[in-house]
Formats: structure tokens, sequence, C-alpha cells
């Protein structure tokens, strides 16, 4: 058909000047007119270019293809098996040396495991702390709220496993109480060393020893004891005007731990030192077994709070006065 037309145009082109001056019929300028129309239309149609919009569309939804390939990918491979049939709480924080130390635990298998204890309902969040007897490097494990189990990968050597609160108010420790079963007649809770070797787990390291006396419980290495500890403070006042040798106790109201001082006749004043965190009911007693509190005007016994590194002072041994059942009785007789 092409062909037809070209050679239509052709003829237009050379006799076009007798075609106008012969008349020809309506029907052969209709014919003609057609032709040149043909003549005017391009024989290949061209193919535009994408616009910029076009072009970032079409990026967009191969990166979205891409990404839902690699989403299929994923899904469809499985996941690795877990480590351990154990049910152990994973350890949010991984066990990191102190300052102190030079040990960085390694991503090996964790070595060393046990229960995380602590008296009453909830367990606290708390630091564990793991010490090298030979050159006391420490690794420390954070532990959150009610995790009631840790573990942890300790090079080879032998340990002591202790914990402290974070605000260092109270510390428990693996002690020789815990195998005994802290039962009443378990009496020493001192701390019990333990060896890690390679190849070899230890799983009934149990941190459930609270009830340990004072300074039982070490501070780790490079904690000095005024950074860990507060100090109360006070006038030894005494009836009668000079003042005999007395017992001055702290009684620590959250473990029932005691602390005292012996002061000398004629002392005017008291510290006690080394006091960890805490809420305290003070009393003296002297030789007579009679005893004088820090109280209030009903006799009833003044808390005081004690915070880490603070001291308080002010806390006067002022009541002489109370019942004899107001006050707890000397503990050390």
């Amino acid at each position: 058909m092409f062909k037809n037309i070209n050679r239509i145009c052709g003829i237009h082109k050379i006799y076009q000047h007798q075609m106008w001056h012969m008349g020809l019929t309506l029907l052969l300028l209709l014919i003609t007119a057609i032709a040149l129309s043909a003549c005017s239309q391009p024989t290949v149609e061209a193919t535009s270019l994408p616009t910029e919009n076009m072009v970032e569309t079409l990026v967009a939804a191969k990166l979205t293809q891409v990404s839902s390939e690699q989403a299929t990918l994923q899904a469809s491979t499985p996941s690795a098996p877990p480590a351990s049939e154990t049910p152990i709480p994973e350890i949010t924080e991984s066990p990191t040396a102190t300052a102190t130390a030079t040990i960085t635990p390694t991503q090996q298998a964790m070595n060393v495991s046990g229960k995380v204890c602590f008296p009453g309902k909830n367990i606290p969040a708390m630091t564990v702390y793991f010490e090298n007897t030979k050159d006391q490097q420490v690794v420390e494990v954070s532990i959150q709220e009610n995790q009631d189990r840790y573990q942890v990968n300790l090079p080879p050597g032998e340990y002591l496993a202790y914990a402290w609160l974070n605000d260092f108010s109270r510390g428990g420790l693996y002690s020789k109480a815990v195998p005994c079963g802290l039962k009443a007649s378990c009496e020493d809770h001192s701390a019990l060393p333990f060896s890690v070797t390679d190849g070899e787990q230890n799983t009934a390291i149990d941190l459930c020893d609270w009830y340990s006396g004072p300074f039982n419980v070490p501070y780790p290495p490079g904690k000095e004891a005024t950074d860990v500890t507060g100090s109360i403070s006070g006038a030894l006042d005494y009836p009668g005007g000079s003042t005999p040798a007395l017992q001055v106790f702290a009684f620590n109201l959250n473990t029932n731990n005691w602390y005292y001082i012996n002061t000398n006749p004629g002392w005017s004043a008291y510290t006690l030192g080394e006091l960890p965190p805490g809420n305290y009911h003070v009393v003296a007693y002297d030789a007579d077994g009679n005893s004088g509190g820090h109280a209030d005007a009903s006799h009833n016994l003044i808390t005081v709070t004690v915070k880490a590194g603070e001291k308080v002072s002010g806390v006067d041994t002022n009541d002489w006065n109370a019942p004899t059942s107001a006050f707890p009785a000397n503990p050390t007789r």
C-alpha cells in the first residue's frame, strides 16, 4: 500500500499545475486529496523514552520486588536451633570486665550458670561479680529485675561469686551454706570458692545466700568502702552528766544485720562508719543494760536513712527513759 501511495505522491508533484487547469472531475480531486493526506504520515512510529518520574517508579518497583524476595528468602530459611534446651533466661547485657580487670569474656559456650535468689516475692536488679582468687580480676554480669537464672563464660581459674544490689544496700553470695541447703543448721556463710576448667560446666553456682552477717560479702576490687557505704554520727547524750563506756548499735531494718562500736568513758560523740545503704535504728547500751535510743517524744525510734557515700549527722542517743520493751535488747548479751 505504501508503495502505491508514494507513486501517487510523485504523479501529483509532476502534473499538479496541469491538473488544476484541466478541470479534473470531483472524483479525481477527491482521490488526489486522499493520496496527499497519506504522504504527510510517517511510516515508522517512534518509541518515546520514559520520563524521570517513570524511571523513579520503575526503580522503586524493582526495589520493592527485591525486598519482597529477600523477605521471602528469610521466611523460608530455617532459624538456627537453640544452643541449649535449659530454660535459662538470656542475659540482657553481655558480661564485661570491670575497670580493674583485664578479662574480656569470649563468645564460647557458657561454662558457669546457676540460680539467682532473693528474700521476698521479687528479685531486684543487681550485679553479680565473679572474682578470680589469684589475681582479683573480676567479671561482672548484670541481672535484671525478676531474672532468676544467669549464665556466663569464665576463663579457667578459681573464683568467688557474689552479688550486690545496684545501690550496694545488700549483698548475697555463693557460700558454704548454699550446698548445705541454707537450713538453720548451715551456720557457715563464708564464700565458697569454685574452679573453672576447660570443657567442664558448673551449673549450680547459686547466688542464694542473702543471710550472711556483716562484711561476709566482699566488695568488688576497686570499690572503696567510702564509695559504697555511708556513716551515722551524733552526740552521746547520757543522763547524769558523765558518760560511761557504751556500745552504740545501728540496726539495719532491711537486712536485720547490726553494726556497733565501743566507746570509752567521757566520750561525747560517736561515729558508725562503713554502713551499707539502708534504713537504721540507733540505740546505745551501758554496762548495766540500760538503753538510750535516737527516738521521738513518744519513745519511738526514728528511722535513719543511709545512702552510699553520705554522712548522716545529728543522730543523738537522746532517749534513756523509754520503757524496757521499747528498744531492742543488746544483741551481744
